[in-house]
C-alpha cells in the first residue's frame, strides 16, 4: 500500500538506484496523467525531463468506460477481442475522435521528443499502475520501433496479467504484483484524479532537472 502516487515513485526509483539504473537511463517518459506524478520523484533523482506518452483506450460503443483496445497520438491502435462485435464505421470514426484528442493533449503539455535520439538509448516508462496493461503495453511498443538499446517500464503495481504481458516487452520494475488484482486505486490511500493541468505543471518543473 502506498500513500500517495508520489511516495509510490519513491519507491521505484530506491529500486532504479538499487539496479544501478541511475547511471544509465536516457529518457523518462511517462503516461499522463497519473504516470506523470508517480515518475516526478524518479526524474527529480536521475535529474532528467519527464517525456509524456500519450495513449488512450479505444471505448466500446456500449459504454465508454469500457476499453477494446488502445491507441497512440502517433496513430498506432491495439484492438483487444472485445472489439470484434464493433461496427468498422464505429472503429474508424472513434479512431479520428481520439487521434484529435491526444493530438490537442500533446500541444497542452507542450514537451515532444525526438524519437530519432531514442536509438540506442535506456528508456524508462512510467506509470501509476497496470490493470489490463493495454495503453502502457501501446507506450512501449510506440517507443520501442525507435529501437532503445533497453527498455525499462516501471510501475508500483500490477495484475499477474499485466505484469507477464509487460515483461514480453522488456524489463519491469513493479514492487506489487498481485494475482487477485482488483482495481489499481486499492493499492494507495490518496489516489485522487490528477487533472492535465497538474500533470503538466510536473512536467513543466521536471524540465529544470537536467539544467
Amino acid at each position: 500500500m502506498y500513500r500517495n502516487r508520489l511516495e509510490a515513485g519513491k519507491t521505484l526509483y530506491e529500486i532504479i538506484k538499487e539496479r544501478g539504473l541511475d547511471k544509465s537511463l536516457s529518457f523518462v517518459f511517462a503516461v499522463p496523467r497519473g504516470g506523470v506524478e508517480v515518475a516526478y520523484p524518479i526524474a527529480k533523482g536521475l535529474g532528467k525531463p519527464i517525456i509524456p506518452i500519450l495513449v488512450h483506450k479505444v471505448p466500446s460503443s456500449i459504454n465508454e468506460e469500457f476499453a477494446i483496445g488502445a491507441i497512440s497520438v502517433a496513430g498506432e491502435m491495439l484492438l483487444n477481442e472485445y472489439a470484434q462485435g464493433e461496427k468498422r464505421e464505429y472503429i474508424d470514426k472513434i479512431k479520428k475522435e481520439m487521434l484529435l484528442k491526444l493530438s490537442e493533449r500533446q500541444d497542452f503539455f507542450g514537451v515532444k521528443c525526438n524519437f530519432e535520439d531514442v536509438k540506442g538509448k535506456e528508456v524508462l516508462i512510467v506509470d501509476d499502475g497496470i490493470a489490463t496493461g493495454e495503453t502502457i503495453y501501446l507506450a512501449v511498443l510506440s517507443v520501442k520501433r525507435y529501437e532503445p538499446s533497453r527498455t525499462v517500464v516501471a510501475v508500483p503495481v500490477s495484475s499477474l496479467e499485466g505484469y507477464e504481458r509487460m515483461s514480453q516487452l522488456g524489463e519491469v520494475i513493479c514492487p506489487i504484483v498481485d494475482r487477485y488484482f482488483y482495481a489499481v486505486s486499492e493499492y494507495y490511500e490518496e489516489f485522487g484524479q490528477l487533472s492535465d493541468i497538474e500533470a503538466r505543471r510536473y512536467i513543466e518543473e521536471s524540465l529544470k532537472f537536467g539544467e
